[in-house]
């Protein structure tokens, strides 16, 4: 009511003042000079910039500058990167806040992170701002146009956080290509840039012209929630949306915009940067590789010899193996099962690399609200998850197929006696704070390998096993009864399909309950990442809305999530995710590493009758993987099925050119150049270096081969045993292995890959040439000079509306960086001044009188 008042006060006297002049500023906070060339470059592609004098409240003044730094600005593509500074103003609070929203009114001196257009971008340049997509000729002095949004492809990509106590911080920010966002265009031939905004705080929206103080970005009167306007202090993220009393345009964010840091961002090739060209060859499947063959598409299609690969990830592994072995479909299928049956047409397997399945957790503490970053999950407990066994929070007793279990995981005493709450935390969240299914993992929907492998760890867990035949857990949780044999089939399963759709509403207008609680998604992989980047459960909400729609459930809030996603690490490794530690058959839990995924291979048998290397679940107590306390469970390796007979030259020789760069020094290098080995993945081991090589001899001559020992193939592709391989990273010979590798007919041995720019295969002749590859990072280079903000056209007080009658009375516009305008230089603008101090006189009294009421 308060804040209602002053605004309607201060609308009325603004018609008057609006005819008389135009708002008289002060200087506004120092300019920032451009960073020096020799800005430091830390290891690993990070960079590190000065940041902007801090501003120190106590005293009135500005300090030193700070520094940011970010993890990675070049070779990027669609990822997550950490940006962290220090030297900045700390965000008070006793104690001290954890996190922030986006429009916060509490918190002061926050620090917003945002990707923008263009190397030296305009507030309108930057996704998810204030006036994104507004007129850049403007800059500050317009209100966003009508039907104009600030985030138009997605959800806005922008990072807000808290300055700890001691002036650091941190934040991670998704970057996207021009694939995700159009309107950013951000490619490697178009600049674009993060800018790190620290909220300072100053007069932004004339607050203090209207109300007698000095007014501009050097006004900190109104800094705080507790000023003289009872509007949002504008140090908070609240004041950004608010408007200028004189002119109404939506210009609070611009004297946090005057500290703003821009760091460019040089974005790596993709493949959809290449030039259009006819595909040499189609491979479908495995979505779980999608990161890995998109970078290696993109180092395919350069160079002298350019390689065009047609790749669909979506539609399933099961899909596409059927399709390639009827014939009818790519050819080549991704896949991390083989098909058992006997080969009906002559291929061979050929392993790509090895990556995991994650299972990543965005959950942050109910105290501080600060997010958690570990957590121990076992087998049982994510087959609660995946059955629907917890009770939710939508009409509890009415769900007989649950009835006594906890409301959700966190409530679940074999979770709390994994993970439990100590002085210092964690702190879980309340069952009761979430909407129904809202804790259930995002899961992708469709028939897939990822579930296949996942349900098939389940089912051979012995605790996890015992659990789904109806056997309560020892703390008398049960399996949801429509997940019981006989009604549902039983793990393992190539697909998630909820089971349990019981249950009325409380009014028992709404019936299927349970069924609005967990939707597996249809959109893939990829949409799994998404949600979980935004914090989106898959809930529906029960309550249907006038129409008879089910609203989805909106993303969580900071400081209040709780979501879980099952999927692919190398999507998950991309976004920096935090991932759960899982229970392998030793006993320990494990974390998803290059080191736990090595540990995992090297237990792998090699099938005789494929070729191909699994993880024994079934079968684990005769293997090293039982007791191997460092293997991660969900480890998989990747492969790819060529066809060996019925390819025409031309397409036999491109598709073992592929082969060829897979085994490549540079594709099994992990790195961020295009061609190199996406993060998320291992090398292939010198066994299984040597089975790609000799798939590719096989694909080149089309010499009939079959996988592992079902026979066919050449002499000079390594005869009867075409694709045993090696097992394990120790190399050694398995089923069916090779015996001295397999040489690449037609010189291919040490020579020149097709399609990659430098690259060279290593010599496959004799089977001495085939190592494999360092698994150590390719870092970009820093960059050399990088400029921060300095004056411009965005600057408060150069972006005043000038009236005519400022014409008329002289005054002047001082450019080049914060000005200020002065009326005090005539008769006819003293005049004016005494009019306006006299009317403002009167509106402050009725503020702080009788207008408190």
């Amino acid at each position: 009511m308060r804040s209602r008042h002053v605004v309607a006060v201060l609308a009325a006297a603004l018609g008057a003042v609006l005819l008389l002049l135009a708002g008289v500023l002060p200087p506004a906070a120092p300019a920032l000079a451009a960073a020096p060339a020799s800005a430091a470059a830390g290891s690993g592609g990070s960079l590190t910039v000065p940041g902007p004098p801090v501003w120190q409240p106590t005293t009135g003044t500005y300090g030193p500058p700070g520094s940011v730094t970010v993890s990675q600005a070049t070779d990027l593509t669609d990822q997550v990167i950490h940006v962290s500074w220090s030297g900045f103003t700390p965000t008070p609070g006793n104690p001290p806040p954890t996190f922030v929203t986006a429009t916060d009114a509490n918190a002061l001196y926050a620090v917003r992170v945002y990707e923008c257009r263009g190397s030296n971008p305009s507030v309108v340049d930057c996704y998810g701002s204030t006036l994104y997509g507004g007129d850049p000729k403007k800059g500050f002095q317009q209100s966003l146009p009508a039907g104009v949004v600030n985030d138009p492809e997605f959800p806005s990509n922008k990072a807000v956080a808290v300055t700890r106590p001691d002036g650091t911080g941190s934040a991670d920010i998704e970057v996207w290509t021009s694939h995700e966002s159009q309107t950013l265009g951000c490619d490697n031939t178009h600049a674009c840039s993060l800018v790190v905004e620290p909220n300072y705080g100053g007069d932004a929206l004339g607050y203090g012209q209207a109300l007698g103080t000095a007014g501009g970005c050097g006004d900190h009167t109104y800094d705080t929630a507790d000023n003289p306007t009872g509007l949002p202090g504008e140090a908070t993220q609240a004041n950004f949306s608010q408007q200028d009393v004189f002119t109404g345009f939506n210009d609070g964010e611009q004297c946090a915009w005057s500290h703003r840091v821009v760091i460019p961002l040089a974005f790596a090739p993709t493949a959809a940067d290449c030039a259009a060209r006819a595909a040499d060859f189609s491979l479908q499947g495995l979505e779980m590789a999608n990161r890995l063959l998109q970078e290696w598409r993109s180092g395919l299609c350069q160079g002298s010899a350019p390689l065009s690969v047609q790749y669909t990830p979506g539609g399933g592994e099961p899909q596409a193996r059927r399709a390639f072995l009827s014939g009818t479909g790519p050819d080549g299928a991704l896949t991390a099962y083989p098909d058992t049956a006997p080969a009906p047409r002559p291929y061979v397997y050929a392993p790509l690399a090895t990556s995991g399945i994650a299972v990543a957790f965005y959950t942050d503490d109910a105290v501080t609200g600060a997010p958690i970053t570990s957590m121990k999950l076992n087998a049982r407990l994510l087959a609660k998850q995946l059955t629907q066994s917890y009770v939710g929070q939508q009409n509890a007793d009415a769900y007989a197929s649950t009835k006594g279990n906890p409301a959700c995981i966190y409530q679940d005493p074999e979770f709390l006696a994994l993970n439990p709450t100590g002085p210092n935390g964690p702190h879980w969240p309340s069952c009761g704070s979430l909407n129904g299914g809202a804790a259930l993992p995002i899961v992708v929907g469709g028939t897939t390998d990822l579930v296949q492998q996942l349900t098939s760890w389940i089912a051979a867990d012995p605790d996890a096993a015992a659990f789904l035949s109806g056997k309560p857990d020892p703390w008398g949780m049960r399996v949801d009864t429509y997940y019981e044999q006989p009604t549902f089939s039983g793990y393992p399963v190539e697909a998630f399909i909820p089971q349990d759709a019981s249950g009325t509403s409380p009014d028992g207008s709404v019936t299927h309950m349970k069924g609005y609680e967990w939707n597996p998604l249809l959109g893939g992989l990829v949409q799994v990442a998404r949600n979980m980047l935004q914090a989106q459960p898959t809930d529906l909400d029960w309550l249907p809305d006038p129409t008879g729609q089910h609203d989805k459930a909106g993303p969580e809030p900071a400081g209040s999530r709780a979501v879980m996603a099952i999927l692919d690490e190398g999507q998950a490794a991309a976004y920096s995710m935090p991932q759960a530690q899982l229970l392998n058959p030793a006993g320990a839990y494990v974390a998803l590493s290059q080191a736990s995924m090595s540990a995992a291979v090297a237990d792998m048998a090699v099938n005789a009758t494929t070729g191909t290397q699994q993880l024994p679940y079934s079968n684990a107590g005769s293997t090293g993987f039982a007791k191997d306390a460092s293997a991660y469970p969900l480890t998989t390796v990747q492969y790819a099925m060529v066809p060996t007979h019925g390819l025409s030259t031309t397409k036999a020789s491109k598709l073992s050119d592929f082969l060829q760069h897979v085994i490549a020094p540079a594709a099994q290098t992990t790195g961020f150049q295009p061609g190199q080995l996406a993060y998320g993945f291992i090398p292939l081991t010198s066994g299984q270096l040597t089975q790609t090589a000799a798939a590719a001899c096989h694909v080149l001559h089309q010499d009939s081969a079959k996988p592992g020992n079902q026979g066919g193939g050449s002499a000079a592709c390594g005869g009867a045993s075409p694709s045993g391989g090696g097992g394990g990273s120790g190399g050694g010979s398995g089923a069916g292995g090779l015996s001295g590798g397999a040489g690449l007919a037609g010189g291919a041995s040490g020579g020149t890959v097709s399609g990659t720019s430098g690259g060279t295969t290593q010599g496959a002749s004799g089977g001495s040439g085939v190592k494999p590859a360092t698994a150590k990072g390719s870092h970009p280079q820093a960059l050399g000079s990088v400029p921060i903000a300095s004056g411009s056209a965005d600057g408060v007080g150069s972006q005043r509306l000038l009236l005519p009658i400022l014409l008329i009375t002289g005054a002047v516009l001082l450019v080049g960086g914060p000005t200020t305008l002065v009326l005090t230089t005539t008769d006819a603008g003293e005049r004016l001044n005494r009019s306006t101090r006299r009317l403002l006189r009167r509106l402050r009294a009725t503020r702080l009188g009788g207008g408190r009421g």
